[in-house]
């Protein structure tokens, strides 16, 4: 307990007054003759103490009245922190949760009203003048300035539900930089208005133990939410005719069972697959819906269930593109194998519509159109120019594929800088002999679809000649063909977005047999359809900015960008840079809703995206008030009150969290008590 006004403690020495009024009694005794006194005795005796014990009561309330009275003057409160603010000059910052949880019900409303309301009856309950901060999970620039009382009222009317998800140490941090960058030496005071999800509550982060902090904790109605929390693919890469195998996961933060719930997934607006699912409560499954791509071009996806009264994460939203035909690029010298081997390649590919194969001499390469292929072959070259090396490993990093075949008579040092750009295993050598192809890594996933039935001993192509290469393994390079020695036939290389198969042999007449065993055609096919670059099939609002075009995508600068969003067709300008990686579209925060977004160049789709929500909002665990109190005290945040009472008048709220809880007028009702029991004691004390 403390005192505003200690300086009147000294009035205490009044006390000795009654002290000395009991000590002296100036009552005259009067005498009364009486003829026999044996009997009076007794009675003398049992009134004295009776007396005694009157006076002493009467002087204890006197006392009792003196000292509560000196105290309602000096005025006495508890303090609410440990160090109670007392800077005339106040900046009040006030953090208002419009997040989608706030939507819930409590008894008051919706907990957003309810929030909007406490927030301007805190600013009312501050004098005139006083600066005032507003915080949002927006994070407006405008809201970076001091407002006075009426520009706060009405940034206060304008806060609407929020697809954005901010921790409160964002704020809490933020709001101590600002103060600090402006050498003000009024005091921070920063109100938190939320529903404390857990999700967000991370008071552990809190950097700046300074400031004072008020935690106000809007209690929603028992809610319960049914959502999809998460979708990903199988595979990442999409072509025609693939099936392709969707995992949802969704979970119950409700205390009720689901069961045979439908599970539906549309596609370009049409219903492509369903599933019935079943969840307990306080957990999640993870259902699966599969389907085939039956065309090409953008596909636009959207997975839904039906749940109430939360809706913003009832849909999720997939996109991606199926590539109407695959691009590959044989690169060849004028040597007999070379073209030898580019004949074989030609006879693959030639009458195929969803495989287009171009040639280019290594004498006339354009090596700036390497990114508009899929796969680029090197049919037994010799050499490589240290720049076509540089664009070749930024091409295959961004998703492309290199197929190599090397020529056996060529210089190994040559080779090696080619595969050391991939951290593969070197050459150490050559075997002459002729060795036959012996063993098959069937369980990879490049051949794990391809035969239908496995042969014991299956009979495979002889090859005259391989390289040989290091045994130990530098990278994470598989092996998926080899040779009855033992040596590696076929090899696979993981290297960023992109892949590298390295050949041991070369393709030429020599190994015809190769060319013409059945195992040609799926592998040389496979690598192509394997080179489809990953693509994301979603994102999130309010955390990704940017977006890659796939690098086949080329956009017509002097025409429109335009990112078009299906729903309500609002249109966002983009920027557009080049960069090693492809097209930048950079749209910052501008995309705010969920759904599907075109990427428009001079009015036609080239590439699409798909935005979800924040799934944190949609975990609807909270922080009680007593685990808010023990976080506040674990992490040490003495300058930090937790406002329980939130529906009462805040102006006594804010009296008690600046001055403590005033007790001067308990004093007062105790120092009239006191008076009145001393009025009684001699008035009916006979």
């Amino acid at each position: 307990m403390r005192f505003l006004f200690p300086s009147f403690l000294f009035a205490l020495l009044a006390i000795a007054i009654p002290v000395i009024i009991h000590l002296f009694s100036f009552k005259r005794h009067k005498t009364v003759y009486f003829s026999n006194v044996d009997f009076l005795k007794d009675i003398k005796k049992e009134s004295k103490k009776k007396s005694r014990l009157k006076q002493l009561l009467i002087l204890a309330a006197r006392i009792l009245a003196i000292i509560f009275l000196v105290f309602a003057f000096a005025q006495p409160y508890i303090p609410a922190n440990r160090d109670t603010q007392k800077q005339i000059r106040q900046t009040v910052a006030i953090y208002i949760d419009n997040s989608f949880s706030m939507n819930a019900l409590s008894e008051q409303g919706q907990l957003l009203e309810v929030a909007r309301n406490k927030a301007l009856d805190i600013c009312l309950a501050y004098p005139a003048g006083t600066k005032f901060r507003l915080f949002t999970n927006d994070l407006k620039p405008k809201h970076q300035h001091d407002l006075n009382r009426e520009q706060f009222i009405r940034e206060v009317s304008e806060v609407q539900p929020s697809p954005n998800v901010v921790p409160f140490s964002l704020v809490y941090n933020r709001f101590s930089e600002e103060q600090n960058a402006d050498g003000s030496k009024s005091d921070k005071n920063l109100y938190f208005i939320s529903d404390f999800q857990r999700p967000v509550s991370d008071f552990g982060n809190f950097s700046d133990k300074s400031i004072f902090s008020y935690y106000l904790p809007l209690v929603p109605n028992e809610v319960a939410n049914l959502y999809i929390d998460s979708c990903w693919v199988e595979v990442p890469a999409h072509r025609l005719g693939q099936e392709e195998n969707v995992m949802v996961r969704i979970k119950n933060s409700s205390n009720q069972h689901y069961q045979n719930l439908p599970l539906k997934l549309y596609l370009n607006d049409s219903l492509k697959s369903i599933t019935n699912f079943t969840v307990e409560a306080q957990n999640d499954i993870v259902a699966s819906l599969k389907y085939t791509n039956n065309t090409s071009g953008l596909q636009l996806g959207r997975i839904e269930i039906s749940d109430y009264p939360f809706t913003h994460d009832n849909n999720w939203y997939i996109s991606y593109q199926v590539e109407r035909n695959l691009k590959a690029l044989a690169i060849f010298s004028n040597s007999k194998t070379s073209q030898e081997g580019l004949a074989y390649l030609e006879a693959l590919f030639a009458n195929d519509d969803y495989v287009i194969l171009e040639k280019m001499n290594e004498q006339s390469l354009q090596v700036n159109r390497l990114n508009e292929f899929n796969t680029i072959f090197l049919v037994n070259t010799e050499n490589f120019s240290s720049g076509f090396l540089n664009e070749l490993e930024t091409v295959v990093k961004n998703g492309a594929s290199v197929v190599l075949f090397p020529e056996l008579k060529s210089n190994p040092a040559l080779l090696n800088n080619f595969l050391s750009r991939f951290n593969a295993n070197r050459i150490t050598g050559t075997d002459s002999t002729t060795q036959e192809i012996s063993r098959i890594e069937f369980e990879n996933t490049f051949y794990s679809d391809v035969f239908k039935k496995r042969e014991q001993n299956p009979i495979l192509p002889k090859i005259k000649g391989h390289l040989r290469f290091e045994s130990a393994t530098r990278s994470d390079e598989q092996n998926l063909l080899a040779f009855q020695n033992g040596d590696k036939a076929l090899s696979q290389l993981n290297i960023e977005n992109g892949k590298a198969w390295i050949f041991s042999f070369p393709l030429n007449n020599e190994n015809e047999a190769f060319a013409h065993d059945i195992l040609f055609v799926p592998t040389l096919y496979n690598m192509v359809l394997n080179s489809l670059p990953k693509q994301e099939i979603s994102f999130t609002v309010g955390q990704n900015t940017f977006y890659y075009l796939p690098r086949n995508i080329n956009l017509d600068l002097n025409a429109s960008v335009e990112i078009v969003n299906r729903k309500n067709q609002d249109k966002i300008i983009p920027t557009v840079t080049a960069s090693g990686q492809g097209m930048r579209i950079d749209f910052g925060d501008q995309i705010t809703g969920d759904g599907h977004y075109l990427i428009e160049n001079d009015g036609v789709a080239v590439a699409s995206m798909a935005f979800n929500f924040d799934r944190k909002e949609s975990d609807l665990r909270y922080f009680t008030a007593d685990e808010i109190e023990s976080n506040l005290e674990e992490n040490q945040l003495n300058n930090a009150t937790l406002v329980r009472a939130v529906d009462r008048n805040f102006s006594e709220v804010l009296s008690e969290i600046q001055n403590g809880k005033q007790l001067w007028k308990l004093c007062i009702l105790l120092a009239l008590f006191f008076i009145l029991a001393e009025v009684l004691l001699i008035r009916f004390w006979k």
